[in-house]
């Protein structure tokens, strides 16, 4: 790679970091409102939308897939195991853990906050083409993938 494309390289490197960062900001704002009408805090949602996802695991694999630390998890799930959202067994199989299961009525908390916020953003979108929003998904999911390292990486003309 010559010079100038070292130096192009690193510009589009930092208007990624720039946009994303800026996306980002813009979403939690725009996300609060929606999920407080719905009862719930991001921190819960994204735990809960991890565990509908993921299905029953445990707290350390929650912390893990999330990036987040241990003890920030235990609160939040503490805090779900209160609202019955979630439910908490001691791990057969290595009695120190617990796995953590959605409940029934961690579903429907979920459900309810999902359709809070696809509204806001359908509403935001809606003069997009869904081919775009597909496009733009389906960038953000490669964007994603090479963030963990699972991305390929080299794309061919």
């Amino acid at each position: 790679m010559d010079e100038q494309e070292q130096t192009d390289v690193r510009d589009a490197g930092r208007r990624v970091l720039r946009e994303v960062g800026a996306a980002t900001r813009l979403l939690r704002g725009l996300m609060t409102p929606p999920l407080h009408a719905a009862g719930i805090t991001q921190a819960e949602y994204y735990l809960l939308v991890s565990l509908d996802e993921g299905g029953t695991t445990t707290g350390k694999a929650l912390a893990c897939r999330l990036n987040l630390d241990k003890t920030t998890i235990s609160r939040q799930l503490t805090a779900l195991e209160e609202t019955g959202s979630i439910t908490r067994e001691i791990d057969p199989s290595n009695r120190r853990s617990h796995l953590i299961s959605l409940t029934d009525a961690g579903r429907v908390r979920l459900a309810d906050a999902r359709r809070h916020t696809v509204a806001v953003l359908q509403d935001r979108f809606a003069a997009w083409p869904v081919g775009e929003l597909e496009m733009l998904a389906d960038s953000l999911a490669r964007f994603n993938d090479q963030l963990r390292g699972s991305g390929v990486t080299a794309v061919g003309p």
